[in-house]
């Protein structure tokens, strides 16, 4: 079932936009740094972001990332600030929002807002990074956020980087575990339809696939984002953890491809981490991801 995911979206996109990072609120970043390389990744050095004020750890892959943000409370910008607090009500440890691609942040917001949306002001993510070698580089990272009201824990945001070579380092994609990308993401929702205009408009595309408790995009890079119910989730998404109370609709788990589920499984059990197998995928609970269950799949 789970693999049928990526093959299907690598032959059938839907989206203008693919996937472009990931993020985690995480309420201690060196524990959470510590959990990420229990399952088997290999987690870069604490970062600051130069402007926003907040710090990270990021996990790359060949063409995506996770990061995991965390000093909320030393963040200068208002307009996340004002938002932050509601994911942070709702755990120590929550998925925070999905990067989408963009060219040129100035095109995307001069066509999001014809499209009606609320953009808010284009912010530089620049960070300071550790190179293995040694030595450090600056990011030119930029993000746009545009919060989907009154459900923003389903809110997306636009991201480019002007100087890729200091985001995607090879040396920093070696992973013990064999994961090479991240495939597909999987969200929990109240309701697969009530927000699916805001989140076609921002991925530029109707979903794939949709009935009425699952809604799929799957990108021109060959991922896919999926939206499904809370009772589609019980059996889909076994090892996620379920729909906090008043939340409408959150992040819940990963798919990550690896080069073979072999070393997949070895990398877990030399940590210790409980998983099993489920459609042909390691499956990790939510609680060894900082909220986010993770299933491995071998790339097809």
């Amino acid at each position: 079932m789970i693999p049928n995911k990526i093959i299907e979206a690598k032959n059938s996109a839907s989206t203008q936009r693919s996937l472009d990072h990931f993020v985690n609120v995480a309420s201690d970043l060196e524990v959470c740094g510590a959990m990420y390389r229990r399952l088997g990744f290999q987690v870069m050095p604490v970062m600051e972001h130069v402007s926003i004020g907040t710090s990270n750890i990021c996990i790359q892959f060949e063409d995506t990332y996770l990061e995991l943000i965390g000093d909320i409370a030393k963040c200068r910008e208002a307009q996340l600030t004002d938002t932050m607090e509601r994911w942070t009500r709702f755990g120590e440890n929550i998925f925070w929002k999905t990067a989408l691609t963009s060219q040129k942040l100035e095109d995307d917001k001069f066509v999001l807002d014809e499209a009606g949306l609320d953009t808010q002001d284009i912010l530089s993510a620049a960070r300071r990074v550790r190179k293995i070698g040694g030595g450090w580089d600056v990011t030119d990272s930029r993000s746009m956020y545009i919060f989907l009201e009154p459900h923003i824990t389903g809110s997306f945001f636009i991201s480019d980087h002007r100087k890729p070579e200091a985001i995607w380092m090879p040396d920093y994609q070696v992973h013990l575990n064999g994961a090479i990308r991240i495939a597909g993401i999987s969200y929990i929702a109240r309701s697969v339809t009530e927000d699916l205009d805001y989140h076609s408009t921002m991925f530029g595309g109707a979903p794939a696939e949709q009935d009425s408790d699952r809604a799929v995009f799957h990108t021109p890079r060959g991922e896919f984002l999926e939206i499904v119910t809370p009772e589609k989730a019980a059996t889909w998404l076994p090892d996620a953890d379920p729909l906090q109370e008043g939340l409408a609709i959150r992040g819940a788990a990963y798919t990550i491809e690896v080069d073979s589920l072999r070393q997949c499984r070895l990398a877990l059990r030399t940590s210790g981490v409980p998983h099993k197998e489920i459609d042909g995928a390691v499956v990790t609970p939510a609680a060894f991801g900082c909220g986010m269950a993770m299933h491995f799949v071998e790339r097809p």
